[in-house]
Order: C-alpha cells, then sequence, then structure tokens
C-alpha cells in the first residue's frame, strides 16, 4: 500500500480494477457474439447492425470496435463492413458456448419459452462455468442449443452443420428445419407462432414468394426471416 493509504482505500481500488477488468470482457463477449451472428446472417457486421441489436449508440460501437480491432479480434474489410478475426471467431465461439448452454439450463430446468430463452439467457451466460456447462450438457446429453445452433467446445471448436441457406431454391421442396442461425425476439417469436421449430419437417415453396407449409396451413415467409434459418432438403 502506498503512503497514507488504508486497507480499505487498498481494497476499494482493487475492487474498481476488478469490476473495470469484468466490464470490459463483458463488453467484448458481447460485440463479438452479435457479430459472429450477423456475419453468418449478412456475410458482414456494421456499427449501425451492432449498435441496434445491442441497443448502445453507434459512437459506443465505434470506440468498442476500434478497441477490439487493436486487440487482433476485429478486422475492416469494406466500407462499413467488419469481420471476426481468426481469433475474434474463436473467442466468440467460447463465449457462444457459454450463451447456448446457458439457454438449454433455462429452456429444459426452468421452462423458460423457446421463443424467449434467447434473451432470458443474457442475464446469465457471463456467469456460465465450465462446471456448470459441463454437468448441463450431460444432464441432457444436449449438443445443441434449443434453437438448434451447435454447442462449441471449450476451446472455441465447433462442428458447423450440413444445412443451407434455402431462399435460393425456387419449387417445392420438402425440407428439415435446422436452426436459427440470427436469434432475434421478433423472429423467433414468429416462427413460434406458426410452430415451426428445429426438426420439424416442413413444405418450402418459392413461387415468387416464400411459403412454409405445414399441417395443411401455408405461411408467407418474408425474406429477412428466411434468411436467418438454415434447412436440410429431403424431397
Amino acid at each position: 500500500m502506498s503512503p497514507g493509504e488504508t486497507y480499505k482505500d487498498k481494497k476499494d481500488s482493487l475492487g474498481a480494477a476488478d469490476s473495470e477488468r469484468k466490464r470490459v470482457s463483458v463488453a467484448e463477449e458481447d460485440y463479438l457474439k452479435i457479430m459472429n451472428e450477423l456475419i453468418e446472417y449478412k456475410g458482414f457486421a456494421s456499427f449501425s447492425d451492432i449498435s441496434h441489436t445491442l441497443g448502445v449508440r453507434r459512437q459506443s460501437a465505434r470506440d468498442e470496435i476500434n478497441r477490439l480491432i487493436n486487440f487482433n479480434l476485429i478486422e475492416k474489410t469494406g466500407k462499413g463492413r467488419y469481420m471476426l478475426t481468426e481469433e475474434g471467431n474463436r473467442r466468440a465461439n467460447i463465449f457462444l458456448r457459454k450463451h447456448r448452454v446457458a439457454e438449454i439450463l433455462l429452456n429444459r430446468c426452468v421452462g423458460i419459452p423457446w421463443d424467449e430463452v434467447d434473451e432470458q439467457a443474457m442475464g446469465i451466460e457471463h456467469g456460465m462455468t465450465e462446471e456448470i456447462i459441463e454437468n448441463t450438457l450431460k444432464r441432457f446429453g444436449s449438443t445443441r442449443c434449443p434453437h438448434g445452433n451447435p454447442i462449441p467446445d471449450v476451446n472455441g471448436n465447433v462442428a458447423i452443420p450440413a444445412d443451407i441457406d434455402i431462399s435460393p431454391m425456387a419449387g417445392d421442396h420438402e425440407v428439415v428445419f435446422s436452426r436459427v442461425i440470427y436469434e432475434s425476439k421478433d423472429i423467433l417469436r414468429f416462427l413460434s407462432s406458426i410452430g415451426v421449430y428445429p426438426d420439424s419437417e416442413i413444405k418450402f415453396i418459392n413461387d415468387g414468394k416464400y411459403y412454409f407449409e405445414t399441417g395443411g396451413k401455408r405461411t408467407e415467409i418474408s425474406p429477412d426471416i428466411l434468411r436467418a434459418v438454415r434447412f436440410i432438403v429431403i424431397g
């Protein structure tokens, strides 16, 4: 301790430093996670998309992105377009492991509905320890989150499913709904409202407009929603 510094002063100082480190870590995890989702959904991430999704000011998003660029976790690939580096993607997957297992825990143990669990998981994901993660996966034998996305391993490795974006396909096709790659509240609520979940078998129709047909009912699907989901074609 410095001259005149009390134990309480030292403890308060260390506590403030720990809080700052935690704040930076939490911010890093949130930004890498949403960038991972946006890149899979749109092919890149932008300041406006990041700030809108996280509910922060554009300048705040700009400052954090620039910080992560300095840490070699993000790179700029064009005007207004950003991608994760290899290390950034690995760290994003490590955090997605926490988030997706938090979804399993809340959905299977607490009964949080399928279309609400992504948002609710944000309240506990940063505190998910590896012990909690391993015990949850062991108890439920899960390899995917409730929305169908694979659980990365502890080192950030993840097996990408052999599913596709079916929006370019014309005509009628029998498909299996695989996963939601962009888990926005509106998209999840819409899919839940029409009873379409991972492993659902449906008919996809593209006659200039997009439709899902299930249980004898046909529902028009917007292009934004269709691009946010992945399928396996079976016929």
